[in-house]
């Protein structure tokens, strides 16, 4: 079987991975073809295009776009995922720019709430751990990279460490992305000529993902990230019931981020290239 793997970061975005070294890892792994997905950023894409022709590896131009949905009171991050994106479209480039912006008053925002707790970080000392700045000169900072920052300085033993204390989801120095909503997250993508996934339902309850799935579709959702790591096997046949049943395309990847936080590699998941040939079938016959 051929395999794949449609979802991937690079250190462009909060993966440990150059381009290339991601490239050179799905060789090794035999992968024949990769979507480069990293968080709002794009500057991965053509490098690593380019490195995979030495290889005979297809790459995928894709993005993986952070999203907030919103209702009273609750509040829950999601991701869409973009593939087959037009990644060099000057709006497109311009409206990541802004989310990069917003990434880099974040990442002010933590340090702040970190100085509180006597961890005294700059932003340059960040930034030293930054390796891209998109085409409008913004640096891509995570917190991965504030993390980085930390185990430097002596402030944490880990990057798990940092994650765990400190700026994980809810944790103590924790400040919310300023996100689009799912719905313009879609529109984003296909406005670019993309294909919209929604990533890893799968951790979400699943009534709740059923009906945000529904929803989503009727805002031009084309399929769903079915075979994922942290899925089960229950989750997973429920999710492929699902994307049938809806004429939602099925894709999978293992998000690998390199070696950051003891993230799944690349090669893990046995996904089968016919669900590529699917994705371009669709993009074909929609004219995209």
């Amino acid at each position: 079987m051929k395999k794949i793997d449609l979802h991937v970061h690079t250190n462009k975005s909060d993966g440990t991975f150059s381009p290339e070294e991601v490239i050179d890892y799905a060789s090794t792994v035999n992968l024949c073809a990769i979507a480069i997905t990293d968080h709002d950023t794009v500057s991965g894409i053509a490098p690593a295009i380019a490195h995979g022709r030495k290889y005979g590896i297809e790459v995928v131009p894709g993005i993986e776009i952070s999203a907030e949905w919103t209702e009273e009171r609750d509040e829950l991050e999601i991701h869409i995922l973009g593939y087959y994106i037009d990644y060099q479209n000057p709006e497109f480039q311009k409206r990541l720019d802004e989310l990069s912006i917003a990434r880099m008053r974040r990442a002010e925002r933590i340090l702040e709430k970190l100085r509180s707790y006597n961890i005294a970080l700059e932003i340059e000392d960040v930034q030293e751990f930054t390796t891209t700045t998109n085409e409008f000169g913004t640096p891509w900072i995570g917190r991965l990279h504030i993390a980085q920052a930390m185990v430097k300085k002596g402030y944490v033993p880990s990057i798990n460490s940092a994650f765990d204390q400190y700026i994980g989801n809810n944790k103590c120095c924790y400040v919310p992305k300023h996100q689009l909503n799912p719905e313009g997250a879609i529109q984003v993508i296909k406005g670019v000529n993309g294909i919209a996934v929604f990533a890893h339902p799968g951790l979400l309850e699943m009534n709740f993902a059923d009906s945000l799935i529904r929803r989503l579709e009727k805002c031009g959702l084309d399929g769903i990230e079915v075979y994922y790591p942290e899925h089960t096997q229950e989750v997973t046949r429920h999710l492929e019931e699902m994307a049938r049943a809806n004429n939602l395309l099925i894709t999978g990847g293992t998000d690998c981020h390199g070696l950051a936080r003891g993230r799944i590699m690349m090669g893990t998941l046995e996904i089968s290239y016919e669900l590529l040939e699917k994705l371009k079938e669709r993009k074909n016959k929609a004219g995209l």
